[in-house]
């Protein structure tokens, strides 16, 4: 009998390559080919720019996207890089520019920005403008011309220009501005004053206070005595009072109506003298110009 044949063993099965993850959706990317990381993604760019003329609440969504709102810098320089970046998603919108396009734009800025922030050397009379500003005009060329995947045409050579000069006449125009806001610390300044309050004087001493004496009742006058008589008088005394006291009143009010009317002739005679005076230079120019 001829010898059994070995079994002849299966190659392994190759291992399956990994399968590729699907493409983000359109405007959901956080990474373009060059390199580019952006935070705000295209999609965010247009909720922000639904939102229209609520500033507020721009400047919180931004804060919140960018992870500002929770931690993040102190107050004081929150609000300046929220707001830089808001000027510079709402400038894309003026220029009528795409959401992707926007999104671009902003991380161009932001790297920029993160850039200024990093502690450096100390500040020179320009801060290393130049440094950045040539940084800037490579990231901006990186994505206006069309060589994949090293480059990207996001920006037509009109569109890559506005941007330049708007980048030109707000961030580099003020750029020791910015850095000197988001590199030193604000200083803090702690005034205390000592104020003297004067105090009220302490109250007298209860223990020897005396009870006020009370008007004590007197005798009634002879005008009010018993007598019948007294009682008419009495009686009459009150009226003549009572009249006095009216004629007293009334001759209080024609005085100052007297001195009012005194007044009101007086004030009328002015403003009569005045009116003839003028009355006779018109007249004047009248004759003169008809002469």
């Amino acid at each position: 009998m001829a010898p059994k044949k070995a079994p002849v063993e299966e190659p392994p099965p190759e291992p399956e390559e990994p399968a590729e993850p699907p493409p983000p959706a359109e405007g959901d990317e956080t990474e373009l080919e060059t390199g580019l990381k952006l935070p705000l993604r295209a999609n965010d760019v247009g909720r922000i720019w639904a939102m229209k003329e609520d500033y507020d609440a721009q400047l919180k969504m931004i804060a919140q996207l960018l992870g500002l709102e929770e931690s993040g810098p102190p107050i004081s320089r929150k609000n300046i890089i929220c707001e830089f970046h808001l000027f510079n998603v709402t400038h894309c919108k003026t220029l009528c520019l795409t959401q992707r396009q926007g999104a671009v734009f902003h991380a161009i800025m932001a790297q920029i920005l993160d850039k200024i922030t990093e502690p450096g050397p100390k500040q020179t009379t320009n801060g290393g403008v130049e440094e950045y500003f040539k940084e800037y005009e490579r990231l901006l060329l990186m994505h206006s011309i069309h060589d994949p995947p090293g480059r990207l045409a996001i920006f037509k050579g009109a569109e890559a220009r506005s941007l330049s000069d708007y980048a030109s006449t707000t961030l580099f125009q003020h750029f020791l501005l910015y850095q000197s806001c988001l590199r030193c610390n604000r200083d803090v300044q702690t005034l205390r004053f000592n104020v003297e309050l004067d105090r009220p004087a302490p109250p007298p001493d209860l223990a020897t206070a005396r009870q006020k004496p009370g008007k004590k009742p007197g005798k009634k006058p002879e005008s009010q005595s018993s007598s019948p008589d007294a009682e008419g008088d009495g009686g009459d005394g009150e009226e003549k009072t009572a009249g006095a006291g009216r004629e007293e009143q009334f001759s209080e009010e024609d005085d100052i109506q007297r001195l009012v009317n005194e007044k009101l002739r007086e004030t009328e005679a002015r403003l009569e003298a005045k009116l003839a005076e003028r009355e006779g230079r018109f007249k004047e120019m009248l004759a003169a110009k008809k002469g």
